[in-house]
């Protein structure tokens, strides 16, 4: 039996799935099983996935539950030491998952790995493991030909240990559900890193991501709805306020508080209309501060490395 199973949330992605799911039935290294959860598409996907890949273990909600919720849920319905998470919009070469389980090669704790991925339209790199920047915003790795270890992986196709994803649940949830969808990747990737996991790029045959699927390929911030851009704002305060020690936010202090001064007069002479919207972000991060602090004692709780080592993360300080 093959030690790793594939865990897909989907939500309207129906146009993207035969490809996506032909690319992981091809792979040298087999899977042991395919778990889809759907987030209530409109698409005809639940049909179209029993009529086409019967084989495909389908999981399906009423509603959109978010990411977050949705890849939790595929993910606890896995059964593999090896769990590949992927967006619906992401296709595989055929030797990607055997080449990104080198990854995991003895040595220090791995708790995930990622490899090549680049833009399907236009072939350019869009991951290959990532830093972060001042603003906490994603920084790509550019060393891509010898293994090295990053700060996070994209959740857009990430391999991770099971005993990992495990360690790293907070309040039963591997990825953090108050998120919906956009930066639970960072904040995953944060935790591990605080709590002593490594996450490592391993040169892969690449991986082609369309990007925003979902969204019809709306990458940009000021290309998505003003309901996904209320979460990344959102999602960006939680995320420091949940993983960010003292040391880590004064290093971060002047950008930071820049960024911010900067940030909402954008919002509000880019779209006048949409930025009384965006600034619910604001009442939503106050609505979730209990939520956030208390994990953030958790969290902080069980840090096992300094400011100064996460900083070494950060890009531009």
């Amino acid at each position: 039996m093959s030690d790793t199973a594939a865990a897909l949330a989907n939500w309207n992605g129906m146009k993207y799935l035969d490809r996506c799911l032909a690319g992981l039935y091809a792979q040298t290294c087999p899977l042991a099983e395919v778990v889809v959860v759907d987030n209530g598409s409109t698409d005809g996907s639940q049909t179209w996935l029993r009529q086409h890949y019967p084989q495909v273990r389908l999981i399906e909600n009423p509603t959109n539950r978010g990411f977050a919720a949705g890849y939790n849920q595929a993910i606890a319905a896995c059964n593999a030491p090896y769990i590949l998470v992927l967006n619906t919009d992401v296709f595989l070469e055929p030797d990607f998952l055997r080449q990104a389980l080198q990854g995991f090669a003895p040595g220090p704790r791995v708790a995930a790995v990622t490899g090549l991925v680049f833009q399907e339209a236009t072939q350019e790199l869009l991951n290959g493991g990532f830093f972060l920047r001042r603003q906490i915003r994603i920084r790509h790795s550019t060393e891509l030909d010898l293994p090295e270890e990053v700060f996070g992986a994209t959740g857009a196709v990430v391999l991770f240990c099971r005993e990992a994803l495990e360690d790293l649940k907070v309040e039963g949830e591997y990825f953090d559900e108050s998120y919906f969808g956009y930066g639970e990747d960072i904040d995953l990737a944060w935790r591990a890193q605080l709590w002593g996991w490594k996450v490592r790029f391993q040169p892969t045959p690449p991986a082609h991501h369309v990007g925003s699927g979902s969204l019809d390929g709306r990458l940009r911030f000021a290309e998505k709805p003003a309901f996904f851009q209320r979460h990344v704002l959102k999602n960006r305060y939680l995320t420091l306020i949940k993983n960010a020690s003292p040391g880590v936010l004064l290093r971060l202090l002047p950008p930071l508080l820049l960024t911010e001064l900067l940030l909402w007069p954008y919002l509000l002479f880019r779209w006048p209309l949409r930025a009384p919207y965006l600034s619910l972000a604001l009442v939503d991060v106050l609505r979730l501060l209990p939520l956030a602090l208390r994990r953030r004692r958790y969290i902080q709780g069980r840090r096992q490395v300094s400011s100064s080592y996460i900083c070494g993360f950060f890009r531009g300080l």
